[in-house]
Protein backbone atom coordinates (compact mmCIF):
# COMPACT_ATOMS: atom_id res chain seq x y z
CA UNK A 1 0.00 0.00 0.00
CA UNK A 2 2.63 2.47 0.77
CA UNK A 3 4.49 1.49 -2.52
CA UNK A 4 1.76 3.84 -3.77
CA UNK A 5 2.22 7.07 -1.69
CA UNK A 6 3.91 9.67 -3.50
CA UNK A 7 7.45 10.16 -2.27
CA UNK A 8 7.91 13.84 -3.93
CA UNK A 9 6.77 17.21 -2.11
CA UNK A 10 4.97 19.17 -5.04
CA UNK A 11 6.24 22.39 -6.10
CA UNK A 12 5.83 25.17 -3.62
CA UNK A 13 2.35 27.42 -4.02
CA UNK A 14 0.98 30.27 -2.65
CA UNK A 15 -1.81 30.09 -0.34
CA UNK A 16 -4.58 31.06 -2.45
CA UNK A 17 -3.34 28.99 -5.52
CA UNK A 18 -3.15 26.15 -3.22
CA UNK A 19 -7.03 26.99 -1.95
CA UNK A 20 -8.45 26.98 -5.59
CA UNK A 21 -6.73 23.42 -5.83
CA UNK A 22 -8.25 21.89 -3.10
CA UNK A 23 -11.82 23.07 -4.57
CA UNK A 24 -11.09 21.81 -7.61
CA UNK A 25 -9.87 18.55 -5.80
CA UNK A 26 -13.59 18.76 -3.67
CA UNK A 27 -15.15 19.42 -6.73
CA UNK A 28 -17.27 22.43 -4.84
CA UNK A 29 -20.61 23.18 -6.28
CA UNK A 30 -22.68 26.51 -6.22
CA UNK A 31 -26.35 27.04 -4.46
CA UNK A 32 -27.99 28.41 -2.48
CA UNK A 33 -30.36 27.04 0.77
CA UNK A 34 -34.45 27.44 -0.88
CA UNK A 35 -37.59 27.56 0.92
CA UNK A 36 -36.01 28.35 4.39
CA UNK A 37 -39.07 28.22 7.34
CA UNK A 38 -38.95 27.99 10.80
CA UNK A 39 -41.19 25.44 12.00
CA UNK A 40 -40.65 25.64 15.88
CA UNK A 41 -39.09 28.36 18.51
CA UNK A 42 -38.47 27.70 21.74
CA UNK A 43 -37.65 29.47 24.99
CA UNK A 44 -34.39 27.85 26.20
CA UNK A 45 -33.60 30.25 29.26
CA UNK A 46 -30.40 31.97 28.12
CA UNK A 47 -30.97 31.69 24.62
CA UNK A 48 -33.67 30.57 21.60
CA UNK A 49 -34.14 27.52 19.70
CA UNK A 50 -35.52 27.90 16.28
CA UNK A 51 -35.50 24.35 14.19
CA UNK A 52 -35.50 25.46 10.78
CA UNK A 53 -36.35 23.23 8.24
CA UNK A 54 -35.08 23.82 4.24
CA UNK A 55 -33.84 22.56 0.70
CA UNK A 56 -30.51 22.39 -0.87
CA UNK A 57 -30.27 21.37 -4.72
CA UNK A 58 -33.53 19.71 -3.98
CA UNK A 59 -32.83 18.13 -0.97
CA UNK A 60 -34.54 18.57 2.30
CA UNK A 61 -32.36 19.34 5.61
CA UNK A 62 -33.42 20.71 8.93
CA UNK A 63 -30.91 22.85 11.14
CA UNK A 64 -31.55 24.01 15.10
CA UNK A 65 -30.02 27.72 15.10
CA UNK A 66 -29.43 28.78 19.03
CA UNK A 67 -29.87 32.70 19.12
CA UNK A 68 -28.94 34.21 23.16
CA UNK A 69 -31.34 36.05 24.33
CA UNK A 70 -31.32 40.12 25.05
CA UNK A 71 -29.08 40.28 21.90
CA UNK A 72 -28.81 44.10 20.53
CA UNK A 73 -25.45 43.86 18.34
CA UNK A 74 -24.73 41.76 15.58
CA UNK A 75 -22.97 38.57 17.16
CA UNK A 76 -20.72 35.98 16.51
CA UNK A 77 -22.35 32.77 15.57
CA UNK A 78 -20.28 29.33 15.09
CA UNK A 79 -21.22 26.41 12.56
CA UNK A 80 -21.82 23.23 14.78
CA UNK A 81 -21.43 19.70 13.11
CA UNK A 82 -22.04 16.37 14.09
CA UNK A 83 -20.14 12.94 13.76
CA UNK A 84 -21.11 9.77 12.48
CA UNK A 85 -23.41 7.99 15.36
CA UNK A 86 -24.24 11.01 16.40
CA UNK A 87 -26.78 13.76 15.68
CA UNK A 88 -27.77 17.80 15.82
CA UNK A 89 -30.02 17.39 18.64
CA UNK A 90 -26.44 15.25 20.38
CA UNK A 91 -25.28 18.77 19.65
CA UNK A 92 -28.04 21.30 20.63
CA UNK A 93 -28.13 18.92 24.08
CA UNK A 94 -31.88 17.68 22.88
CA UNK A 95 -30.37 13.95 23.53
CA UNK A 96 -27.78 12.61 25.83
CA UNK A 97 -24.43 11.71 23.72
CA UNK A 98 -22.08 9.07 24.35
CA UNK A 99 -19.32 10.78 22.48
CA UNK A 100 -20.03 13.87 25.09
CA UNK A 101 -21.06 16.09 21.80
CA UNK A 102 -22.99 19.14 22.93
CA UNK A 103 -20.61 21.17 22.29
CA UNK A 104 -23.83 23.68 20.42
CA UNK A 105 -25.36 23.74 23.34
CA UNK A 106 -22.16 24.33 25.47
CA UNK A 107 -21.59 27.80 23.17
CA UNK A 108 -24.87 28.50 22.99
CA UNK A 109 -24.86 29.20 27.19
CA UNK A 110 -21.40 30.98 26.86
CA UNK A 111 -23.23 33.77 23.97
CA UNK A 112 -22.41 32.70 20.75
CA UNK A 113 -25.26 31.99 18.06
CA UNK A 114 -25.56 28.25 17.05
CA UNK A 115 -26.11 26.58 14.16
CA UNK A 116 -26.21 23.18 13.85
CA UNK A 117 -27.49 21.22 10.80
CA UNK A 118 -28.36 17.63 9.61
CA UNK A 119 -25.08 16.45 7.53
CA UNK A 120 -26.54 15.17 4.17
CA UNK A 121 -26.84 11.42 4.40
CA UNK A 122 -24.80 10.67 7.66
CA UNK A 123 -28.19 9.17 9.66
CA UNK A 124 -27.62 6.00 7.72
CA UNK A 125 -24.48 4.70 6.87
CA UNK A 126 -25.71 2.10 3.88
CA UNK A 127 -27.12 5.26 2.09
CA UNK A 128 -24.05 7.44 2.70
CA UNK A 129 -21.96 4.49 1.43
CA UNK A 130 -24.02 4.28 -1.68
CA UNK A 131 -23.65 7.87 -2.17
CA UNK A 132 -19.92 7.98 -1.73
CA UNK A 133 -19.41 5.40 -4.40
CA UNK A 134 -21.11 6.64 -7.02
CA UNK A 135 -19.61 10.30 -6.17
CA UNK A 136 -15.92 8.61 -6.58
CA UNK A 137 -17.26 6.56 -9.38
CA UNK A 138 -18.37 10.24 -10.85
CA UNK A 139 -14.61 11.59 -9.43
CA UNK A 140 -15.95 13.54 -7.17
CA UNK A 141 -16.84 13.26 -3.27
CA UNK A 142 -19.48 12.82 -0.54
CA UNK A 143 -16.62 15.23 1.17
CA UNK A 144 -16.78 17.98 -1.31
CA UNK A 145 -20.73 17.75 -1.54
CA UNK A 146 -20.76 18.55 1.96
CA UNK A 147 -18.34 20.80 2.01
CA UNK A 148 -20.80 22.97 -0.77
CA UNK A 149 -23.54 22.31 1.18
CA UNK A 150 -21.82 24.22 4.40
CA UNK A 151 -20.83 26.96 2.41
CA UNK A 152 -24.62 27.34 1.43
CA UNK A 153 -25.12 27.53 5.23
CA UNK A 154 -22.76 29.76 5.47
CA UNK A 155 -24.02 32.23 3.00
CA UNK A 156 -27.55 32.19 4.73
CA UNK A 157 -26.23 33.02 8.42
CA UNK A 158 -24.04 35.75 7.04
CA UNK A 159 -27.55 37.22 5.56
CA UNK A 160 -29.42 37.54 8.77
CA UNK A 161 -29.35 41.27 10.33
CA UNK A 162 -28.60 39.92 13.91
CA UNK A 163 -24.90 37.57 12.95
CA UNK A 164 -21.85 39.53 12.46
CA UNK A 165 -20.43 37.68 8.94
CA UNK A 166 -16.93 38.69 10.28
CA UNK A 167 -17.02 37.09 13.22
CA UNK A 168 -17.47 33.48 12.40
CA UNK A 169 -16.45 29.95 13.46
CA UNK A 170 -17.20 26.25 13.07
CA UNK A 171 -16.39 23.08 15.21
CA UNK A 172 -16.57 19.54 14.39
CA UNK A 173 -16.26 16.05 15.99
CA UNK A 174 -15.44 13.14 13.71
CA UNK A 175 -16.87 13.12 10.32
CA UNK A 176 -17.42 16.84 11.58
CA UNK A 177 -14.13 17.43 12.44
CA UNK A 178 -13.42 16.33 8.57
CA UNK A 179 -16.01 19.09 6.91
CA UNK A 180 -14.59 21.63 9.54
CA UNK A 181 -11.53 21.20 8.52
CA UNK A 182 -12.01 20.78 4.78
CA UNK A 183 -14.62 23.79 5.08
CA UNK A 184 -11.94 26.15 6.74
CA UNK A 185 -9.35 25.20 4.54
CA UNK A 186 -10.92 26.83 1.59
CA UNK A 187 -13.48 29.76 2.72
CA UNK A 188 -11.58 32.09 4.76
CA UNK A 189 -14.84 33.42 6.14
CA UNK A 190 -14.41 31.25 9.21
CA UNK A 191 -12.42 32.83 11.44
CA UNK A 192 -11.47 30.52 14.40
CA UNK A 193 -11.72 26.91 13.83
CA UNK A 194 -12.00 23.90 16.11
CA UNK A 195 -11.11 20.45 15.01
CA UNK A 196 -11.33 17.45 17.50
CA UNK A 197 -10.84 13.50 16.70
CA UNK A 198 -10.28 13.52 12.98
CA UNK A 199 -6.54 14.59 12.56
CA UNK A 200 -3.17 12.67 11.68
CA UNK A 201 -2.18 11.46 8.20
CA UNK A 202 -3.33 10.23 5.34
CA UNK A 203 -0.87 7.58 5.20
CA UNK A 204 -1.49 6.15 8.87
CA UNK A 205 -5.25 6.46 8.93
CA UNK A 206 -7.27 5.31 6.06
CA UNK A 207 -4.59 4.24 3.68
CA UNK A 208 -3.39 1.84 6.68
CA UNK A 209 -7.59 0.22 7.00
CA UNK A 210 -10.42 0.94 5.68
CA UNK A 211 -12.51 3.33 6.88
CA UNK A 212 -15.86 5.28 6.17
CA UNK A 213 -15.86 6.01 2.60
CA UNK A 214 -16.89 10.03 3.15
CA UNK A 215 -12.92 9.92 3.69
CA UNK A 216 -11.94 9.17 0.28
CA UNK A 217 -11.40 12.40 -1.91
CA UNK A 218 -10.32 11.37 -5.39
CA UNK A 219 -6.85 13.24 -6.19
CA UNK A 220 -6.05 14.24 -3.03
CA UNK A 221 -2.88 13.07 -2.65
CA UNK A 222 -1.92 14.73 -5.33
CA UNK A 223 -2.52 18.04 -3.42
CA UNK A 224 -0.42 16.98 -0.12
CA UNK A 225 -0.88 15.03 3.09
CA UNK A 226 -3.63 16.20 5.86
CA UNK A 227 -1.78 18.46 7.01
CA UNK A 228 -1.43 20.54 4.04
CA UNK A 229 -5.10 20.86 3.83
CA UNK A 230 -5.15 22.60 7.53
CA UNK A 231 -2.41 24.52 6.96
CA UNK A 232 -4.53 26.31 4.47
CA UNK A 233 -6.29 27.28 8.23
CA UNK A 234 -3.31 29.46 8.66
CA UNK A 235 -2.65 31.94 10.53
CA UNK A 236 -6.22 31.91 11.86
CA UNK A 237 -6.59 30.27 15.23
CA UNK A 238 -7.13 26.55 15.10
CA UNK A 239 -8.05 24.19 17.98
CA UNK A 240 -6.94 20.77 17.66
CA UNK A 241 -7.68 18.00 19.74
CA UNK A 242 -6.82 13.65 19.58
CA UNK A 243 -7.18 11.14 21.66
CA UNK A 244 -4.11 8.91 22.83
CA UNK A 245 -6.24 5.47 22.26
CA UNK A 246 -8.17 6.60 18.90
CA UNK A 247 -8.21 3.48 16.81
CA UNK A 248 -9.12 5.72 14.03
CA UNK A 249 -6.24 8.27 14.71
CA UNK A 250 -3.56 6.88 15.65
CA UNK A 251 -1.74 9.12 18.35
CA UNK A 252 2.06 8.87 16.09
CA UNK A 253 -0.23 10.02 13.05
CA UNK A 254 -1.77 12.51 15.46
CA UNK A 255 1.62 13.70 16.57
CA UNK A 256 2.89 13.73 12.94
CA UNK A 257 0.41 15.87 11.37
CA UNK A 258 1.09 18.74 14.46
CA UNK A 259 4.65 18.61 14.00
CA UNK A 260 4.20 19.12 9.68
CA UNK A 261 1.26 21.86 11.78
CA UNK A 262 3.56 23.55 14.05
CA UNK A 263 5.73 25.07 10.86
CA UNK A 264 2.72 27.01 9.41
CA UNK A 265 2.18 28.30 12.68
CA UNK A 266 5.51 29.55 12.81
CA UNK A 267 5.45 33.62 14.22
CA UNK A 268 1.50 32.62 14.53
CA UNK A 269 2.60 30.18 17.54
CA UNK A 270 -0.22 31.58 20.27
CA UNK A 271 -2.98 30.79 17.38
CA UNK A 272 -2.55 26.95 17.31
CA UNK A 273 -3.36 24.92 20.08
CA UNK A 274 -3.46 21.10 19.60
CA UNK A 275 -3.80 18.65 22.86
CA UNK A 276 -3.85 14.96 22.67
CA UNK A 277 -6.20 13.53 25.62
CA UNK A 278 -6.38 9.88 27.57
CA UNK A 279 -9.66 7.58 26.25
CA UNK A 280 -10.93 6.76 22.63
CA UNK A 281 -12.77 8.44 19.95
CA UNK A 282 -15.09 10.76 21.97
CA UNK A 283 -15.19 14.60 22.30
CA UNK A 284 -13.17 16.21 24.81
CA UNK A 285 -13.61 19.80 24.45
CA UNK A 286 -11.31 21.08 27.24
CA UNK A 287 -11.46 24.89 27.49
CA UNK A 288 -13.29 25.39 23.94
CA UNK A 289 -15.78 28.50 25.14
CA UNK A 290 -12.92 30.22 26.18
CA UNK A 291 -10.74 29.62 22.62
CA UNK A 292 -13.93 30.92 21.01
CA UNK A 293 -14.21 33.57 23.46
CA UNK A 294 -10.79 34.48 23.14
CA UNK A 295 -10.58 34.66 19.12
CA UNK A 296 -14.10 35.15 18.47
Amino acid sequence: MHDLYPRLKPPMRTQAIQQKELGETLKLITGKLSDVAIIEEKDMGSYVRRYLRFRWQGFPSEAYLLIPNNVKDKIPTILALPGHHTSKEEVVGNKPSRFGVDYGQQLAKAGFCVLAPDIPFSDNMQVEDHVALNLIMAGSSITGMRVSYLKALIDYLSSLTFIDPERLGCIGWSMGGALTMYLAAVDKRIKVVAISNYFGTYRDTFMRRRQTTDNYIPGILNFGEMADVACLIAPRPLLIEGREKDPEFPKEAFMQGVKALKNCYKRHEERLTWQLLPGGHSFGGKGIEDWFKRWL
